[in-house]
């Protein structure tokens, strides 16, 4: 039942999207272009490269701890109130304030894993953290606003 699905989806039916131009996919694109590799070994860090200078802007909370990305980072509590402008460095792994304050003070990047893994290992620890993170805003959306159910 499955295949003739497929075979039905692929070549029979007319397809809207602009780029079929109402045709059966496999009938728009005959030759479907070749995926690259998966590559052997992942740094599992190597988003920050991506997102090098980057800056966040955060309000300081009474304590003095500012929030990014879910992660708790103590900038000054002299700054309690105040908007702090924090830099990512990805050569160092860290935020970096932008406030005269707290200029000279490093703030490490928490969750950092500062090595490679093998493809499947990578894809394994990033569904432990999808998870992690899902469990995470599913609390905090709790605690922000308790007494209404956290999914639809």
């Amino acid at each position: 039942m499955t295949s003739a699905f497929v075979e039905h989806y692929n070549w029979q039916r007319p397809h809207q999207g602009i780029s079929c131009g109402n045709r059966p996919p496999r009938v728009a694109f005959p030759e479907l272009p070749t995926l690259t590799r998966v590559p052997d070994v992942v740094n599992a860090d190597g988003w920050l490269s991506w997102v090098d200078g980057e800056h966040v802007v955060r309000l300081v909370k009474r304590q003095g701890f500012v929030k990014v990305d879910l992660c708790t980072y103590y900038v000054s509590s002299k700054l309690a109130g105040q908007s702090v402008a924090l830099r990512l460095n990805a050569t160092d792994g860290c935020l970096q304030g932008m406030h005269p304050l707290v200029m000279h003070r490093a703030l490490p990047l928490k969750g950092l894993h500062r090595r490679s893994y093998s493809y499947q290992d990578y894809v394994t620890l990033m569904q432990g953290e999808a998870s992690t993170q899902q469990r995470l805003l599913a609390l905090q959306k709790r605690r922000t606003h308790p007494g209404q159910p956290s999914s639809p």
